[in-house]
């Protein structure tokens, strides 16, 4: 028997990484991402070199649905978000979903950032040679602020190794960055943001 009586103990705030292999012709894809690099120029965001296309959205869908392999990927990740929001018990459904392409070259990296006010986010890996970087989830809640953590790294971030083929969702409050790309070969993935109403 302790001095301290019974004991309730359970996680709070939890967040979530979830993950899928969306069925897609891999080659189609890559052809039609490259092809989407020489059609637009590319943007400057959270990228540090490398190709940022410019954003589109599921509801202006003339903007690429040329892209048919595209189209594709974003009609099994609306399917994807729906399934997650009912597994975990998430009423809101789906207003728009915003993407863009990411071919990082050799050196080329993502710094820390978040989406903003973005409820889900997520990417779909297309190209991951071995060398190119992980992609660190990390913790926004003041927990590297004290030392509570300090012996614990796992419980500050969470360092995915992607997976070619794998698509990965988690909340979009979650602050993250990518590892420079030491391969010599095209890092290429596919992100998004998911707002909900």
């Amino acid at each position: 028997m302790n001095d301290y009586g019974q004991i309730f103990d359970t996680d709070i705030f939890p967040s979530f990484l979830r993950s899928c292999s969306p069925n897609l012709d891999h080659k189609r894809l890559l052809d039609q991402c490259y092809q989407l690099q020489k059609n637009f120029l590319g943007v400057e965001n959270s990228n540090t070199g490398g190709y940022h296309s410019p954003t589109f959205t599921i509801k202006n869908k003339s903007s690429f649905e040329e892209f048919e392999e595209l189209s594709k990927l974003m009609e099994i990740t609306q399917i994807f978000i729906k399934d997650t929001l009912q597994s975990r018990e998430i009423t809101s459904e789906v207003d728009d979903i915003s993407f863009w392409l990411n071919i990082n070259k050799t050196h080329n990296y993502n710094v820390m950032h978040s989406h903003g006010r973005a409820d889900l986010i997520g990417t779909y890996y297309l190209c991951v040679p071995e060398n190119s970087g992980n992609f660190v989830v990390t913790r926004n809640d003041g927990s590297q602020y004290c030392n509570l953590y300090a012996s614990r790294q796992d419980l500050l971030e969470l360092t995915i190794h992607p997976k070619e083929g794998r698509l990965y969702l988690l909340p979009g409050h979650l602050w993250h960055y990518v590892e420079a790309n030491q391969s010599d070969q095209d890092r290429i993935s596919i992100s998004f943001n998911v707002y909900l109403n």
